[in-house]
């Protein structure tokens, strides 16, 4: 298993089993960011330090920024949008997608510093 399926599945860094987060579905009104305070599964520690995912928001930078160039790209040179439009609407993706920036964020982050370990004894 690699970083990039703890990431993209939300899984704990060192066993890929349990989830980081406590709800599943990032547009939970209540609780969407609240993550348990170790894996139900290997007991790995998700609140590290105080203060630790202040650093998933360097995180989440760049990528605003490729889903921002993406956007601008395929709407104004292919669509050739209005730019007045245009700012209304990729503000309007981008705030819709900000739950789903912030969990990947904390993802990535948590996965920079905690390795995968196999516990299958293989």
């Amino acid at each position: 298993m690699s970083k990039f399926y703890s990431v993209a599945r939300m899984k704990c860094p060192r066993c890929h089993k349990g989830n980081l987060f406590v709800k599943r579905n990032p547009y939970s009104l209540k609780g969407s960011l609240d993550m348990p305070d170790r894996c139900p599964v290997c007991g790995q520690d998700f609140k590290i330090e105080p203060g630790f995912y202040i650093g998933a928001l360097w995180t989440s930078f760049p990528i605003v920024i490729f889903i921002m160039t993406l956007l601008s790209i395929l709407l104004l040179v292919y669509v050739k949008m209005e730019m007045n439009l245009f700012f209304v609407v990729i503000t309007l993706i981008l705030f819709s997608l900000q739950p789903i920036i912030i969990r990947l964020a904390r993802a990535i982050w948590i996965n920079i510093f905690v390795n995968y370990e196999d516990s299958s004894g293989i």
